[in-house]
């Protein structure tokens, strides 16, 4: 089984279409020895701050240098602070159980757009 990830549903839904993964699942479409998948924008981001116990950032406490940096869940802003964004965290969860089945991963994201060339 291959899989294909992409940057965000719409494309991952024309290239599963391409390649004929025509079975429509929550999260990835499978068929034809394919399961492509896809991101939902950033799902993962680097910690902030308090993660690490920074309380306040002042002068003395520059440069933030953790070691090692942690990565999470993308998170979101409410009125509790920030929180986990539970759809980042349920296709992240998908996109490991894609992974997992397959042989070979094939990463259709646009680098391009990211980093300049």
């Amino acid at each position: 089984m291959i899989a294909i990830i992409t940057e965000k549903p719409s494309v991952g839904q024309d290239i599963a279409r391409v390649v004929g993964a025509n079975i429509r699942k929550e999260g990835y479409c499978t068929g034809n020895g394919y399961m492509v998948t896809w991101a939902l924008g950033h799902l993962v981001s680097l910690a902030m701050p308090g993660a690490y116990g920074y309380d306040r950032t002042t002068p003395e406490t520059l440069p933030m240098i953790p070691d090692p940096f942690r990565l999470v869940v993308r998170q979101i802003r409410t009125d509790r602070g920030m929180v986990t964004d539970i759809a980042a965290a349920k296709q992240l969860k998908i996109i490991d159980d894609v992974f997992s089945k397959c042989d070979s991963i094939i990463v259709a994201t646009d680098a391009g757009r990211d980093y300049p060339k």
